[in-house]
């Protein structure tokens, strides 16, 4: 049976504003932990927030999660595998996920555009993580040694409000943002643009930390048994949060369950 080292929880909730427009949720998230053949533990997690004036927004946001979990799921069940991952590798990987996203497009007879999407994905392994970024939202780790929390990209934004970078409508070469870290990481969360101006403090271009503190301890403390995901999501549509934004929120977290 393979050794659980991570607690996880994942959610992506409607926005209160997409209910009153008669929208879906735009959001989707997704976590997995798994185990290569050499017995490797390895982390993924994934975040995609689907424009909202894209009308098949959720499909592209949804599509995306479910082939990042696919491939580098797959690229996990050999620890050799995963030093291919590089700036390179991702870009073909998702210029490959944009071409399946034209042929969807051109069967429904739309733009793809229509699917557009922002990603933020992150693979870890025992003493590094690999993280990727296009658009808005963030990752936010901390590390074993100083448990401090910090972010590995600031969300792009634009010029204007609401301004991003999407998959599916821009060159990928010149959005994405990735990077490999050797480090070993504690604590993970990943967050669409819903979660920002809760977690990120804008003035000073930094992590709110007390935003997830107390989730962390909570989900280090929990069981499989106890659902946590459940619970993030009943969390993520209390009125406690929907009190502070109308949008669609993702929240995907890791804390190491090793004391």
């Amino acid at each position: 049976m393979m050794q659980r080292i991570w607690n996880t929880a994942y959610a992506a909730v409607i926005g209160t504003s997409h209910i009153n427009k008669g929208q879906p949720c735009q959001d989707s998230a997704g976590c997995r932990v798994l185990q290569s053949t050499e017995c490797t533990e390895f982390l993924l997690m994934v975040v995609a927030d689907g424009a909202g004036s894209a009308s098949r927004s959720e499909f592209g946001a949804s599509l995306t999660v479910e082939r990042f979990l696919s491939h580098f799921g797959a690229l996990c069940t050999h620890d050799s595998a995963i030093e291919k991952i590089d700036r390179e590798y991702v870009i073909n990987w998702l210029e490959s996920l944009k071409s399946e996203i034209v042929e969807q497009a051109s069967l429904e007879s739309i733009h793809p555009r229509e699917f557009s999407c922002t990603i933020n994905g992150a693979i870890i392994g025992p003493e590094y993580g690999f993280f990727l970024q296009i658009g808005d939202g963030a990752i936010v780790v901390s590390e074993e040694e100083t448990n401090e929390y910090g972010y590995i990209f600031w969300p792009q934004h634009g010029e204007f409000a609401n301004q991003t970078h999407f998959l599916f409508q821009e060159n990928i070469s010149e959005t994405l943002e990735f990077v490999c870290i050797q480090k070993k990481f504690d604590r993970l969360a990943l967050f669409s643009d819903g979660l920002e101006r809760l977690i990120l403090d804008f003035s000073s271009r930094s992590v709110h930390p007390p935003s997830l503190d107390s989730i962390f301890k909570w989900l280090q403390k929990c069981s499989e048994n106890e659902a946590p995901s459940t619970a993030l999501a009943t969390y993520l549509n209390s009125d406690f949060i929907n009190r502070r934004t109308d949008d669609d929120k993702s929240l995907v977290m890791a804390v190491s369950a090793i004391p």
